[in-house]
């Protein structure tokens, strides 16, 4: 019973990856999950039972991590939001065009790549303001008067 439950399962991962969706992986891992289990014990009932009461679990867990990931990709495109910004230097920023040049940034709680749009070196512990971000790197300014 664990080929037929490993067969359905990779079936349903091969539909997957031509259109995702929370069911088909659902079924996809709690099929070969049970065949784990068939192959272990092998025990039609088991394999049964242990179908239906993983599968609201499976289908919970991804949708769950499904969720986070979204959240993650809208924090990733909220990013052009911190332009005009201030932050923190938590790591020297060197020159531009240096080995050196990137250095680290604290805003909003979340630790950053920065660089110096300004060709400066920027030590830490000095304020700064956000121009743009390339990727995940945000381009700073220091700002003026800043207190160390």
């Amino acid at each position: 019973m664990h080929i037929l439950f490993t067969i359905i399962g990779l079936v349903f991962l091969v539909l997957d990856l031509k259109k995702p969706s929370i069911l088909k992986m659902t079924f996809a891992y709690t099929s070969l999950f049970i065949a784990i289990v068939a192959f272990k014990f092998g025990n039609f009932y088991y394999e049964i039972i242990g179908f239906f009461a993983f599968f609201p679990i499976f289908y919970l867990l991804i949708k769950s991590v499904i969720k986070k990931e979204r959240k993650n990709k809208e924090k990733l495109q909220s990013l052009d939001d911190f332009k005009g910004k201030t932050a923190i230097v938590k790591k020297d920023i060197g020159k531009t065009l240096s080995i050196d040049g990137l250095g680290f940034v604290e805003y909003n709680n979340d630790l950053w790549s920065a660089k110096s749009v300004d060709d400066k070196e920027i030590k830490a512990g000095n304020k700064v303001v956000i121009v743009s971000r390339e990727n995940m790197i945000l381009n700073v300014r220091i700002i003026d008067n800043a207190d160390k």
